[in-house]
């Protein structure tokens, strides 16, 4: 994450000013550890002290603020914030014959898993998390067990993936999960545009799920399981023009999303327009929560 910082300073550095100040820069995590650290980290490659920010010659780090909401009024970044119609719809979609079917083609394999873990594996849920463990030792240059290969490895990453969509199958389940995200760029966006004081870089650490979710609101995916540190980027030129960009890792390239729902040259009131029906209006109140 250190380095993941480091690039997108190269990559922004016409951009992004010399100095850490606070007015210019907000960072932003879900609550939980591993992404609190990951925004220290980025901030940390983003923003060496330089000049007078050197506070220690030997150690060339400063400090800088992450924000965050506990994770049960987070509907933002960890997305766990009640929202009894989606509940709703989840589980409908969690009894649906989508995933009857899925689970119906992955007896084999959950069989197979169940035997070498020790674990119950009876649902795709369950082999996303074994997944992302084993992910782990691979980036950790751990030996993987005797039963697992790269066959086998790649067959999970599909199931994952799978498990991730079933997060925001429906139109409503995108709108109130990745839609609320989309609103809060587009909010940004248009506070900037009318002069309005907002940092110009909101730097934002989440989730493979969260970014799932956004990806599909925008229409940009059917399914994915992102590798770690993979990062979405909106950006906003001075003529109104927004343009999206996924990394899926800080060795790769940053490539351009097109946007399905918008022109070629696709400007904020376009953007607000093509993709109206993701956007919530009233998030309380579409999820039927009191407040």
């Amino acid at each position: 994450m250190y380095i993941l910082g480091q690039e997108l300073r190269n990559h922004y550095n016409d951009f992004i000013p010399k100095y850490y100040w606070p007015v210019d820069v907000n960072f932003s995590s879900s609550s939980v550890a591993r992404c609190l650290t990951s925004a220290e980290l980025v901030g940390a490659g983003l923003f060496p002290p330089q000049d007078v920010q050197i506070w220690n010659p030997d150690l060339l780090w400063q400090p800088i603020p992450i924000h965050y909401l506990p994770r049960n009024v987070d509907n933002l970044l960890t997305m766990k914030s009640n929202c009894t119609e989606y509940d709703n719809q989840f589980r409908q979609v969690h009894n649906s014959s989508k995933v009857l079917q899925y689970n119906q083609a992955y007896e084999n394999l959950y069989e197979y898993l169940t035997i070498h873990t020790g674990m119950t594996v009876d649902n795709i849920e369950t082999v996303e998390s074994l997944h992302n463990t084993l992910e782990i030792y691979q980036m950790n240059n751990l030996s993987l067990p005797y039963w697992i290969n790269d066959t086998l490895m790649a067959q999970m990453k599909i199931i994952a993936a799978q498990n991730l969509a079933i997060y925001s199958e429906t139109n409503y389940m995108k709108r109130m999960k990745g839609g609320y995200f989309i609103k809060t760029v587009l909010d940004l966006m248009k506070s900037s545009l009318n002069s309005k004081k907002v940092p110009s870089i909101n730097m934002y650490a989440a989730h493979d799920l969260t970014l799932v979710h956004v990806m599909r609101a925008l229409d940009l995916i059917d399914t994915l399981k992102p590798e770690l540190g993979a990062t979405l980027i909106f950006e906003l030129y001075d003529d109104e023009q927004i343009k999206v960009y996924y990394w899926e890792n800080w060795k790769g390239k940053i490539e351009e999303q097109l946007l399905p729902h918008c022109r070629t040259i696709c400007r904020v009131e376009q953007f607000q327009e093509g993709y109206q029906e993701f956007i919530p209006e009233n998030w309380y109140e579409e999820c039927q929560v009191k407040i």
